[in-house]
C-alpha cells in the first residue's frame, strides 16, 4: 500500500512544482492565471475520468491523483528545461 501513497505524493509534488514555477516564466497576470486554470480544470477532469474506469486494480483516489499528475507532466518538463537553460519570461 505504501507504493500507492508514494505515487500520490509524487503526483502532488509535480502539481505543486508546476504551479510554483508558472509565475516565474509567464509574462503577465492574465496568461499566468489562464495557465493555472487550464491545468487545474483539465487535471481534475482527466483525474475524474481515470477514477471512473471500471474494475480498477488500484484505489480510485490513486487513479484520480495519477490522472491529475499526468496532465502536469508536460508542463513540468517544459518548465524544468526552461529553468535549466536560464530562460526568461515568455
Amino acid at each position: 500500500m505504501w507504493s500507492y501513497a508514494l505515487a500520490a505524493l509524487f503526483s502532488a509534488m509535480l502539481v505543486c512544482y508546476v504551479h510554483y514555477e508558472i509565475p516565474q516564466f509567464t509574462l503577465g497576470f492574465a496568461k499566468c492565471e489562464t495557465a493555472h486554470g487550464l491545468l487545474i480544470v483539465v487535471g481534475l477532469v482527466f483525474g475524474a475520468v481515470c477514477a471512473m474506469v471500471p474494475d480498477l486494480p488500484v484505489p480510485r483516489w490513486l487513479a484520480f491523483a495519477a490522472g491529475l499528475g499526468i496532465v502536469h507532466v508536460p508542463a513540468g518538463a517544459i518548465l524544468l528545461i526552461k529553468r535549466m537553460r536560464g530562460s526568461g519570461m515568455s
